[in-house]
């Protein structure tokens, strides 16, 4: 599932950049094993989230320059099609009709 590479993705890069052990942009994207500019567009995310990332040649390290802390969590739960009814949700979507029963798709 792409989307929990992703968080991974995150997470793993805020651990690294508030060690301050990235290593080179290059290096950073080995690590995450992407490419520098998917690496890039993952510490935009940061960004956006108020992260002040900044980079140090001397240490070759990417570093926050404010303290930043980032707490990610998911769950995932596999349901089944009564359920997706109940939560009309999913390609079982059944709109409410006014008089309250529900429209037949099929």
């Amino acid at each position: 599932m792409n989307f929990i590479k992703e968080i991974e993705r995150i997470k793993k890069l805020h651990l690294l950049i508030r060690e301050e052990k990235t290593g080179t942009p290059n290096e950073l994207a080995k690590q995450l094993h992407i490419g520098r500019s998917r690496m890039y567009d993952l510490l935009d995310v940061l960004k956006e989230l108020d992260a002040t990332i900044k980079y140090c040649k001397k240490k070759e390290s990417f570093y926050y320059d404010k303290p930043f802390e980032l707490v990610l969590k998911y769950s995932l739960k596999t349901i089944v099609d009564e359920e997706t009814r109940e939560i009309f949700g999913g390609f079982n979507f059944r709109p409410i009709l006014s008089d309250g029963s529900i429209l037949n798709l099929q």
